[in-house]
């Protein structure tokens, strides 16, 4: 689900950034002790800081087993009027690695209440405040819920599962499926069928999860799996994810090629990180990838490696530039982000430029032709998505419409 994870750190980050404490940190500024401390000062005083402690703290308490300080935090945050990002928040609290029983069945609970609030209008109604004052669309709003609640309904049934609850996990899994297709959760829905040796359908599901996201391993691996349960040979198997890589290749460019956007880049100008400037202007006659990302973002993180492979791969090609775009408040972060990983491309500060651009989440890329007008739009990151590929795609496309 790495795709809607990328998405879940934006919400929790923002909502940290609405408002802040006088006299005080911000939650999201606090350590774990702060936090700790200022939630058990407050505990008895609802206000968004304290919520935003706790969901600050939450997930900390899982990581390092610290159940004492979970089941004080929990009993607080669990009063949060904001059932949108309470289920949210929940649902991303996960007992893996745990073995205290007692703490399990807390994560396990948390979850189920999470469905259970995913499932009301009122947290309809939540998400509908919360992304209005972030311009979007009832459109982008109803795919992003469609998302979370298959997110949040995902973790819940891998839980069932891991309780050998199968048939009750299988019958989330098939509701799921029914308004939303996502390549995890194809492949846990066909781990749950195997659970229940329904082996043929699961070897369905798993192809049609590959064919999604052709170069993830662990749909590879399903498969061959699943298909060996059924007794396939390994030619055959091996010819089975060969055409399906094969049809999802092609399949996917089609789609990525006719989401064809025909909007003018903004202007801009742009600091780098050693002081230098750009503008827009300077990319005339070029096609240009610019990702916008952050230090802090996890899906940023595993993104930008490629970023950097396709920066090398096109540095000596004079129609093409790639630069990144830092988000970060936090500005001094970057350059020893930057030094520490190894990127080589040009690093810059957004200094507002995202919200010219209508990002609305990250990582987010845009691909601009050689007039300047934005032809390609790319939200997220999902392992195995091979994301050479699918830059190649997009530059040999405008190449062979000759930059228009």
């Amino acid at each position: 689900m790495k795709f809607w994870n990328s998405l879940l750190i934006l919400v929790f980050v923002l909502s940290s950034c609405t408002s802040t404490l006088v006299k005080e940190k911000s939650p999201g500024d606090m350590s774990y002790n702060q936090a700790m401390s200022f939630i058990q000062k407050n505990q008895k005083k609802e206000s968004p800081e304290l919520y935003q402690a706790c969901e600050k703290v939450l997930p900390l308490t899982v990581e390092n087993r610290h159940l004492e300080d979970y089941v004080k935090v929990i009993a607080v945050y669990k009063k949060n009027p904001d059932v949108f990002l309470k289920a949210m928040t929940l649902a991303e609290l996960s007992p893996a690695g745990l073995k205290d029983p007692v703490f399990i069945d807390s994560l396990y609970s948390a979850a189920g209440l999470a469905r259970k609030l995913s499932q009301t209008e009122e947290f309809t109604a939540y998400a509908r405040e919360y992304y209005r004052e972030r311009n979007f669309s009832e459109d982008e709003l109803r795919d992003r819920l469609t998302g979370y609640r298959a997110f949040i309904s995902d973790r819940h049934a891998m839980n069932l599962i891991a309780q050998d609850r199968n048939g009750e996990a299988l019958r989330i899994y098939e509701e799921i499926v029914e308004d939303y297709r996502d390549t995890d959760i194809l492949l846990n829905y066909a781990k749950a069928l195997n659970r229940l040796n329904r082996y043929e359908q699961s070897l369905i599901t798993a192809i049609e999860a590959l064919k999604m996201t052709p170069g993830s391993l662990d749909a590879r691996n399903v498969v061959s799996e699943t298909a060996e349960l059924l007794g396939y040979s390994k030619a055959e198997i091996n010819t089975m994810i060969e055409e399906t890589v094969f049809v999802g290749r092609n399949l996917l460019r089609q789609n990525l090629l006719a989401d064809e956007l025909n909007i003018p880049m903004p202007a801009f100008r742009l600091k780098h990180i050693d002081g230098s400037e750009i503008r827009n202007t300077d990319f005339q006659g070029k096609i240009l990838i610019v990702s916008f990302f952050a230090t802090w973002c996890p899906p940023c993180r595993m993104e930008l490696p490629h970023l950097n492979d396709t920066y090398l791969e096109y540095r000596n090609d004079p129609e093409v530039a790639v630069i990144a775009v830092s988000t970060d408040e936090d500005t001094f972060l970057v350059p020893p982000f930057v030094r520490d990983n190894g990127f080589a491309f040009p690093v810059y500060y957004a200094g507002g430029i995202n919200r010219d651009f209508e990002v609305k989440g990250i990582p987010t890329l845009f691909v601009v032709d050689k007039n300047g007008i934005i032809r390609y739009k790319k939200i997220g990151y999902s392992e195995g998505e091979e994301f050479g590929k699918i830059m190649s795609w997009y530059i040999d496309e405008i190449k062979a419409a000759g930059g228009v």
